[in-house]
């Protein structure tokens, strides 16, 4: 697309190839005259201009060109992964895949985050968290003045890919959760460096490599990038604030790494714990729409701080996968669909399942044509409500009617007029539990431990030995681990 990251035109080869695949989805060239508005003799005549035009986003020739775009880019990898293991049948293949493809509503680049996860062995990323990034400086983003910082594109994106493949370890081979490219901070505290780590871990993240040494051990200026003048910010002129230059930084990444190690057990149990509710991931919308990452995004945060991973469910997962993984699947503003993927939504209800969805979703087919039919609640549930809020509430109703809400909890007040503390908990023993909170909120938050039944004994910080009341003060970007006693 004109105007994008990473854009170029194309080789005559890649022109060929499209047209063989529109072909294929089309049958007859009438068809994709007729959705095109085109008159095009045939196949072979077809021609479409790359970088293509802005306007033609949620258009059917831009559906197709994406569309195609995503096949071509995963038959790629999926020459090199198995060119690999046909000289090594035990190779395991990683992809370092920029979440942000798929956490942002611009989808041309060609990268399918769900078809590339679970094509490779291992879920790759070079995941971000950041504060204010420098070249956004007149900007707001939807975490100022709320959070302490931009939380979205590592949990979002590590709750789809562990949907995706629930099973993978999850290596992030360039993690930038420190000052780096475009977030540039010579003064980062030690709380914002464990409650980074501990956010991205907690979502999965298995092992990372953190990006990067922008200078010598002493100090000084690398050689190798004295005289850089290259596109990649975070060399040029080896620029202050790294990591190198925080000593206090790099000490807490250490001590993070060895207190999650060291609890690597509670950890873990953690990061398996179920996805119940599960929210449809459309690609077909992504693609026609502007905003349906933001859309879906919105729900999804609506969500978060209720102590509950959140998950995600597609045409594939719900095809490939056990439904009884998650309770319920929620529809929220996703218009455009193929059949494919509504089929997989009725399959679903036919099969027992609940779905919640609002009134405007599955409406339309992958090039914006009216679809004649509804699902129907079969043997299922069917909800039909509207309302990210009243959503979020009959879903948790549904949990905590199927008795699938934590036994103990908390309830916070702080100075953002909504939740701000991320929250799991998991239990260790009879009456015990071990909790993991970080407040992301940008404000102070007071904390009261809760319990469904039986009142609370003793509470214990893990990470220091010191015993806490039921009630405590958590500043931004605090970290805890403590362990419950009912």
């Amino acid at each position: 697309m004109q105007k994008t990251w990473a854009t170029g035109v194309i080789s005559k080869y890649t022109m060929e190839k499209f047209r063989v695949w529109l072909k294929n989805k089309h049958g007859n060239i009438a068809h994709l005259n007729k959705l095109w508005n085109t008159s095009f003799s045939s196949f072979d005549e077809v021609e479409f201009q790359v970088p293509f035009a802005v306007n033609l986003k949620g258009k059917p020739a831009g559906y197709d060109w994406m569309s195609f775009n995503m096949d071509r880019v995963t038959e790629w990898f999926k020459f090199l992964d198995s060119g690999i293991k046909k000289y090594d049948s035990d190779a395991k293949t990683h992809l370092k895949i920029m979440p942000h493809l798929f956490s942002d509503d611009k989808i041309d680049h060609g990268i399918d985050m769900e078809a590339l996860t679970k094509l490779s062995d291992i879920i790759g990323n070079d995941a971000k968290i950041v504060k204010k990034q420098w070249n956004r400086r007149k900007e707001k983003e939807y975490w100022e003045g709320v959070y302490s910082f931009d939380w979205k594109e590592v949990t979002m994106t590590y709750d789809f890919c562990r949907s995706v493949s629930p099973n993978k370890p999850n290596v992030n081979s360039e993690s930038h959760y420190l000052s780096s490219s475009q977030y540039r901070n010579l003064y980062m505290t030690p709380d914002f460096v464990r409650s980074a780590y501990w956010l991205a871990t907690l979502h999965g993240m298995n092992v990372n490599y953190t990006w990067f040494w922008a200078r010598e051990k002493d100090g000084a200026i690398r050689k190798d990038l004295m005289n850089y003048r290259g596109p990649d910010n975070a060399m040029n002129n080896a620029y202050a604030a790294s990591v190198v230059q925080q000593p206090r930084v790099a000490n807490e990444v250490a001590k993070t790494m060895m207190d999650l190690n060291a609890f690597s057990s509670e950890i873990a149990a953690m990061q398996s714990l179920k996805q119940p509710i599960r929210l449809f991931y459309s690609k077909t919308s992504v693609i026609n729409k502007w905003f349906h990452m933001q859309n879906l995004f919105d729900l999804y945060r609506k969500m978060y701080f209720n102590g509950v991973p959140l998950g995600f469910a597609t045409e594939d997962i719900i095809n490939s996968q056990k439904n009884n993984l998650w309770e319920l699947i929620v529809v929220s503003k996703t218009e455009f669909v193929t059949d494919a993927e509504f089929n997989s939504i009725q399959k679903y209800l036919d099969n027992g399942g609940t779905v919640i969805i609002d009134s405007v979703s599955l409406k339309k087919n992958e090039y914006g044509q009216p679809r004649n039919i509804s699902l129907n609640a079969s043997k299922g549930k069917l909800i039909p409500m509207d309302g990210i809020g009243k959503i979020t509430n009959e879903s948790f109703r549904i949990l905590e009617q199927k008795k699938l809400m934590p036994d103990v909890f908390i309830v916070e007040k702080n100075g953002i007029n909504t939740k701000g503390c991320m929250w799991r908990v998991v239990p260790t023993g009879k009456n015990k539990y071990v909790m993991s909170i970080i407040n992301l909120g940008c404000t102070d938050a007071i904390v009261t431990l809760k319990s469904k039944k039986g009142n609370i004994k003793n509470v214990v910080n893990l990470i220091n030995g010191m015993s806490l009341g039921q009630q405590f003060t958590l500043t931004s970007e605090k970290t805890m681990l403590i362990e419950i006693q009912k």
